[in-house]
């Protein structure tokens, strides 16, 4: 056998993967995520800012007509401990595959310690309360009466009758035996789920395991050092007392520093690494003191072989229990494993640098081969340093006031705290972790799982109790979260903020604390303090900068990072804040965004996504962005969010220039969501008053009022006196404390004047307006009103007005190359002369998109020679622009239509703004 395991080239590449493997996990755990269960999420919600989606400029009044763009802020939650039930099956099958191969190893044991090894298997088996399994009755021992004859029998078979048998043989027949009998486990089990409590308590095994050989490798670092020494000392006469000296001496002294950090008691600055990472270097060094001591030493348990191959288990065993732990949050587990391997560390390294000086150091500098002797002869003296290292455990253990009996029991009550958690027993989970930590304090899980629990068993007051004792005996920060997101949930607003705080003042900088306690902030107005907590810590983590973005964004201080961000979240925020800005985005993070809603499931990200995207000019066709957003409207999951969707269609429509479909909509989404109809009826009086519909604009203003609307600015106050509403300026003035405008005091008359030929600049007619502009002074309002002229009533101007008009503009503003196009040939049939008046006035192709770009609604009725097709064009058109020109060419349309009732019936709306020498004049010009 000795000779088998030598040569078996599978058993030693199985062994390297299976320590490697196990090592790796461990080191990951250890560094990078030493608290695997805990999990705590961002959760997001959304919050709206009004960005500046047009601006508005009417001669001395301005303001910006906003729409909304939605902010993503992400709160951090401490949701339900982490189930790893997979893991814990692989763990498991690794636990049950060791015990295994330690059972076909030791039936290669000596009588004596054969008969010992089956005694501790018996012992071991009883320790991990498989009888919970309760086959044959509450508790009864019929499960491990089964384990045992699975796994003893075939033991006890091989090592008296099998001795010749091939060790691969033994272990499959092992294998079938032991896995036969956890299958009749599973099988006939009663309990809920017995393959997790198996799995669970396998646990139990493999703590033990790997205490064993935590145990048996005792002084493995330093005699594993002494021996290379040696080895390099060989011929060499150099002083190693002194080497081996310094480094048992720096190793006890680490040791004790571990002990008093495990204890509690070490005040130093600098911070103590865990005692886990002992077990790396423990199973390196012992296998060189193993192979040292079974090479001189005649009474070993087995052959060289057998000894090795335990080894190489045990350490696999102890790196893969370190998994486990981290993985399953047993901290009372993982704490009373680092106790043991800190005692056990201590005391037999003491004693075995005590056994080399006493017994090699006169022969230790002399540059013979020491290495060979240290174990030769196995006598009565090397017993002495195990005696005494068990001596120093037992003292070292009076010193902790037996704390490793406490750590073990809490370490038991998690393994079945846990089993009932992953089955869903909640009240059994909660009784078993709160006795867990009742018990041992550094039990983080066990606290959070119980207050967790708690809470969805509808006990609120007990979980906020648990929470609130954890934070004044053994805060964390998980426990810290979630009581102040439960007291958040009850309106308690700033009891919250006072456990956040006081989080902060035990965890500085702490990340998660920092944010929910910044956006908390904001909700009691404490914005300046958000802001500043936030933009303290410095963090790579996406959460935070996301969150900074957009709290900046919120409170009026927008900033663009120059480094695009990559999460979806992060890049919405950064999009709100470019829109805030009034800047262009950049294509590529336009793209980005688009590609990552193709792909995002969420409905609040994909409403907020194509909001921010879509809230920006864009006079292309907006058909597909449009039949785009009713597709995803249909979508079940994206009912609650309908009526946002339906917004961004308006906003879109807007920023195709499709001001009657946004109009219309408007008011549409006013009638059918009352609670948010003042918004939409103010964002309406603002898109009517930008086409200098006043009157229509100031009647929105008036019914957004009625809904809640108080937000009453001095451009309100000149829109009601421009729509010669004077009572309801004094009213929003004194009613609201409107400031007015400053040109109310200006002593130029050209304002007041250039104010009275705007009031009704629709309702007049071209040439009237074009004899008040030329009587205006030389200056910018002039320049305003030229503009308007051609963009509004081109349609009714001659080509010598036009070119008179295009020549003052191009003094004043420059070249105008699409301007002159057009006053060159101001033929409303002509293509090539409509689509550079659209290029000037940057208007959208659609000819009837606006119902107030006169000149364009006439080109729409000039190419359609069918009088019914005509009459509805100019009938959508005037149902809000009153343009003289316009009406009429709709009396004339509906008479060629035969529709002489709505002709008389829109003459007589003509005359209620039309005096009778105006409507002369429209006749005699034959509009």
């Amino acid at each position: 056998m000795k000779n088998t395991l030598k040569t078996s080239l599978a058993f030693k590449i199985l062994a390297l993967l299976f320590i490697i493997s196990g090592g790796l996990f461990a080191l990951y755990y250890l560094i990078f995520d030493p608290q695997p269960y805990v999990n705590i999420q961002a959760g997001s919600f959304l919050d709206t800012i009004a960005i500046p989606f047009d601006w508005v400029q009417i001669g001395p009044i301005s303001f910006p007509i906003k729409v909304d763009n939605y902010l993503v802020f992400q709160e951090f939650q401490a949701l339900t401990p982490e189930i790893h039930l997979t893991e814990s099956y692989i763990y498991a099958g690794i636990v049950w595959l060791g015990v295994v191969s330690v059972l076909t190893l030791i039936t290669e044991f000596k009588k004596v310690f054969f008969i010992i090894g089956g005694i501790v298997w018996i012992v071991l088996l009883t320790l991990s309360n498989f009888n919970g399994l309760n086959i044959g009755g509450q508790s009864a021992n019929y499960p491990l009466i089964i384990l045992l004859a699975g796994t003893l029998i075939p033991l006890i078979y091989f090592h008296l009758w099998g001795q010749k048998t091939h060790l691969a043989i033994k272990w499959l027949t092992i294998f079938a035996g032991t896995f036969s009998g956890l299958a009749i486990l599973i099988t006939q089990s009663p309990i809920t789920n017995p393959e997790i409590y198996i799995a669970e308590h396998s646990l139990t095994i493999g703590f033990c395991l790997a205490l064993a050989w935590v145990l048996w490798n005792g002084h493995g670092i330093i005699s594993g050092v002494y021996i290379l020494l040696a080895r390099a000392n060989r011929n060499l006469n150099l002083n190693i007392t002194v080497q081996i000296s310094f480094i048992a001496i720096i190793y006890l002294v680490t040791l004790f520093f571990i002990l008093l950090d495990l204890q509690g008691d070490l005040n130093f600055p600098f911070p103590v690494f865990s005692a886990l990472f002992l077990l790396i270097p423990l199973g390196i060094f012992g296998w060189i003191s193993i192979g040292g001591k079974v090479n001189q030493s005649e009474q070993l348990v087995s052959t060289p072989a057998v000894i090795k191959a335990l080894h190489l288990i045990g350490f696999g065993l102890s790196l893969w229990l370190v998994w486990k732990l981290k993985l399953s949050g047993n901290q009372p587990g993982e704490e009373l494993f680092k106790h043991l391997l800190v005692y056990s560390q201590f005391g037999f390294s003491l004693f075995f640098f005590i056994y080399l000086m006493a017994n090699f150091m006169s022969v230790m500098n002399s540059g013979k081969a020491i290495d060979t002797i240290i174990y030769k002869p196995h006598s009565l003296i090397y017993y002495h340093v195990r005696i005494g290292g068990l001596i120093t455990i037992l003292v070292i253990t009076t010193y902790a006031e037996g704390i490793v009996g406490v750590q073990a029991n809490g370490m038991t009550s998690n393994i079945l705290a846990d089993y009932y958690y992953q089955i869903d027993k909640k009240l059994e989970a909660s009784i078993l972790y709160e006795n867990a930590w009742m018990r041992y304090r550094k039990n983080p899980k066990a606290k959070f799982a119980t207050a967790k629990l708690l809470l969805d068993l509808k006990q609120p007051t007990l979980a906020k109790q648990n929470l609130e004792e954890s934070i004044t005996e053994a805060p964390q920060v998980d426990n810290i979260l979630l009581l102040s997101e439960r007291l958040h949930l009850e309106n308690k607003v700033f009891d919250a903020i006072y456990y956040l705080e006081k989080g902060l003042t035990i965890f500085p900088n702490e990340p998660h604390l920092v944010n929910n306690l910044s956006l908390l902030y904001t909700k009691v107005n404490k914005s300046t303090e958000a802001l500043e907590l936030m933009s303290q810590i410095e963090s790579d983590d996406p959460v935070l900068n996301s969150n900074l973005t957009a709290l900046q964004t919120k409170l009026g201080q927008p900033e663009v990072n120059v480094a695009q961000p990559i999460d979806l979240i992060s890049q919405l925020n950064q999009l709100a804040a470019s829109n805030a800005l009034a800047n262009i985005p950049s294509e590529e993070l336009v793209k980005s965004i688009k590609e990552k809603l193709q792909q995002e499931s969420s409905p609040m990200l994909i409403n907020a996504g194509w909001r921010n995207l879509m809230s920006e000019i864009n006079r292309n066709d907006p058909n597909s962005d449009l039949a785009f957003l009713d597709s995803i409207g249909q979508q079940p999951e994206m009912l609650d969010y309908l009526m946002s969707l339906q917004e961004t269609a308006v906003i879109r429509s807007l920023a195709a220039g499709r001001v009657t479909e946004a109009v219309k909509n408007l008011n549409g989404l006013a009638f059918r969501n009352p609670n948010d109809a003042a918004y939409y009826l103010q964002l309406s009086g603002s898109i009517l008053a930008q086409n200098l519909d006043f009157q229509k604009a100031a009647n929105e203003f008036i019914a957004a009022e009625e809904k809640g609307f108080q937000g009453f600015s001095t451009h309100h106050w000149s829109i009601f006196g421009l729509a010669g509403m004077p009572a309801k300026s004094v009213e929003i003035r004194e009613k609201y404390q409107v400031r007015l405008p400053s040109y109310v005091s200006n002593q130029d008359t050209t304002i007041h004047k250039y104010l009275n030929i705007i009031g009704r600049f629709h309702q007049t007619l071209p040439q009237i307006l074009l004899h008040q502009w030329r009587t205006l002074p030389e200056n910018e309002l002039k320049t305003d009103i030229a503009i308007r002229l051609i963009v509004f009533k081109a349609h009714g101007l001659g080509k010598e007005d036009l070119k008179e008009l295009e020549k003052y503009i191009t003094d004043i503003i420059g070249p105008q190359e699409h301007l002159t196009i057009f006053a060159n040939n101001p033929d409303l049939k002509n293509i090539d002369s409509v689509n550079a008046f659209i290029s000037w006035i940057k208007a959208s192709n659609e000819l009837t998109a606006n119902p107030y770009l006169s000149p364009l609604i006439i080109s729409a009725v000039d190419i359609n020679t069918d009088p019914l097709t005509q009459y509805e064009i100019l009938n959508a058109a005037t149902e809000f622009n009153q343009d003289p020109i316009l009406w009429f060419k709709k009396i004339k349309a509906a008479r060629e239509s035969g529709l002489d009732n709505y002709a008389d019936q829109s003459l007589e709306i003509l005359k209620l703004w039309t005096s009778p020498e105006e409507l002369e004049l429209l006749q005699n010009m034959n509009y």
